[in-house]
């Protein structure tokens, strides 16, 4: 097949990753975007729905959909601000905290296999060259 690029070896091993993940999310009635939206939130407090898109590296279109869409699973609730109604918070049911423990003991599965098979120090280098990745993604957008 040839040398792939960089970016096609990330995106590769991000499509793998995902797979995996969705296989045991599946398992709990869950998807990956839901999951990691469950983790992202407070489980005693609201989050600005404005910080979830950023955070989770989502176009904020596609969260507001994924929101509603978790409003109407009993997931979570959206309340808007007293004072700025602009501004709405989102917070977990007492549905939302369960499926939030289930989307936990998912990522823990990948986090202990990944402990377990790669060595703590190449472990280290490798979060930090991918944090340099995102770093030269995230500063290089094309300018039009």
């Amino acid at each position: 097949m040839g040398e792939f690029t960089t970016g096609h070896k990330i995106k590769a091993a991000w499509h793998s990753i995902s797979r995996m993940y969705n296989s045991y999310a599946t398992h709990a009635d869950l998807t990956i975007p839901v999951a990691y939206v469950l983790l992202l939130l407070s489980k005693n407090k609201g989050t600005l729905s404005t910080q979830i898109a950023p955070l989770l590296g989502m176009e904020a279109g596609s969260i507001t959909r994924l929101l509603k869409s978790m409003e109407q699973q009993n997931l979570i609730s959206r309340k808007a601000d007293q004072t700025d109604k602009r501004q709405v918070s989102v917070y977990l049911t007492d549905f939302g905290i369960k499926k939030r423990r289930e989307a936990g003991k998912i990522v823990k599965v990948f986090n202990d296999l990944v402990e377990h098979k790669i060595s703590p120090k190449n472990l280290n280098i490798f979060l930090t060259v991918l944090h340099e990745i995102v770093d030269i993604a995230e500063n290089n957008h094309h300018k039009e």
